[in-house]
């Protein structure tokens, strides 16, 4: 064992309490302050990211989860995609374009950092800080409409549609407390409760449309990990019943409002729909798929993708060109093509990878967040764009992040 000289030992403790102080930032900027302060939240993240590559730099222990196949998958996934870039690129800015996706490429900063806390970082902790996060969300969207009259909820912190998805992570995120405390289950369920809240007020058909999944998979994986399987079971199919009914219910009354016009995206199966907002979204699809065959490999690059998606639109589908498709495997797709598709592949299946492998204390709350996260991103990102949003994109990257960092704790330990 190496000693310390005392004269070292005052600053290295203040060093170490200071690392600590920094990772409960990290937590509360990664998991609260999404859904109120989204550009904050941004901003503080980055910076910790940045404070846990040094640690990687200096430190031993931080670099064990540069070992997570988390780590690993997103890596191959940006490598992918930079050898896209680089075969369709005309100058460096065009390779320099992936760092829109930096938060994915550098998670592993932000774990390092997370792994300060030791035994402090636990699945209860965490769901903690999300709940906090939703239930802001929740109070501001109803804010929002109730008291300062917005048409939608959430309009005065970020992008409606925006504000529900990142909302909506936040409340799955929290239900991760019931692996270890399920005495607290009533207060974690409080998580798709304020999700559903501020999905409600704000109007966003496509977080609405991905709730009910969320809710009956991650709902479904929690009671499998921790309840008996025939109880489980029983518990799943009376769950999703409930809420086939009450979707049922609150659609066709007209109860939902803008949240009723859902049925139409359905007419988007025949090529037509009478609601404008889904018309568009299918012409961005349809310019989407003959830019992807004019490149199939590698595609066009990022920068200004959509206006060469649009260029391939036939002349009778007119629609704005927005800063995305609104639709994450069609932006892959048209960035870098094949390789574009097998990176976002890869992405969606890095936090399953990373919560799957952990063997060690937490395996249950890994293997739950790294079920719901993905298939919350992959359902709401067929409506928005998920990836290549920095919010959007920094939270997934702090899910990641988590994972890798509880994975840490008792891993050599019984799940």
């Amino acid at each position: 064992m190496v000693m310390v000289p005392a004269h070292r030992q005052g600053p290295l403790i203040l060093l170490a309490r200071l690392l600590i102080l920094l990772a409960w930032a990290a937590l509360l900027a990664g998991l609260t302050l999404p859904s109120m302060a989204p550009g904050r939240a941004n901003i503080t993240t980055l910076v910790m990211m940045g404070i846990g590559l040094v640690l990687l730099a200096v430190q031993s222990r931080p670099r064990q989860v540069l070992a997570d196949w988390g780590v690993r998958l997103t890596l191959l996934a940006g490598a992918l995609l930079f050898v896209a870039l680089v075969a369709t690129a005309s100058s460096a800015m065009h390779l320099a374009a992936i760092l829109i996706l930096a938060p994915l490429w550098f998670f592993a900063g932000h774990s390092a950092l997370l792994t300060q806390l030791g035994e402090r970082l636990r699945p209860a902790v965490v769901g903690g800080f999300a709940i906090a996060g939703a239930g802001a969300g929740a109070a501001i969207a109803a804010a929002d409409v109730l008291i300062f009259g917005l048409a939608r909820g959430g309009g005065s912190v970020n992008n409606p549609i925006h504000f529900a998805d990142l909302t909506l992570m936040l409340g799955f995120v929290g239900l991760v407390g019931i692996t270890e405390k399920p005495k607290l289950s009533l207060f974690f369920m409080l998580g798709p409760v304020f999700a559903l809240v501020a999905i409600w007020f704000s109007g966003s058909r496509g977080p609405f449309l991905a709730f009910g999944p969320m809710l009956v998979v991650g709902g479904g994986m929690l009671a499998l990990l921790l309840l008996p399987t025939r109880r489980a079971l029983l518990l799943l199919a009376a769950g999703g019943v409930v809420l086939g009914i009450l979707s049922f219910a609150l659609i066709s009354s007209g109860a939902a409002g803008r949240l009723g016009d859902i049925a139409q995206i359905g007419t988007l199966l025949t090529g037509t729909t009478a609601d404008a907002s889904a018309n568009e979204r299918l012409h961005m699809l349809q310019s989407a798929l003959q830019a992807f065959w004019a490149s199939p490999i590698f595609g066009h690059g990022i920068l200004d993708y959509t206006d060469v998606a649009q260029s391939y639109a036939p002349p009778d589908m007119n629609y704005r060109s927005w800063g995305h498709l609104h639709n994450d495997v069609a932006d892959f797709a048209v960035i870098a093509g094949t390789l574009g598709l097998l990176s976002y592949v890869l992405l969606v299946l890095a936090p399953f990878a990373s919560g799957l492998a952990n063997k060690g204390r937490w395996r249950n709350a890994t293997i739950y967040l790294g079920t719901v996260t993905p298939l919350g991103y992959f359902a709401m990102g067929l409506t928005n764009a998920m990836f290549g949003v920095l919010a959007q994109t920094t939270l997934y990257a702090v899910i990641l992040s988590l994972i890798a960092a509880l994975s840490r704790q008792g891993k050599d330990l019984p799940a």
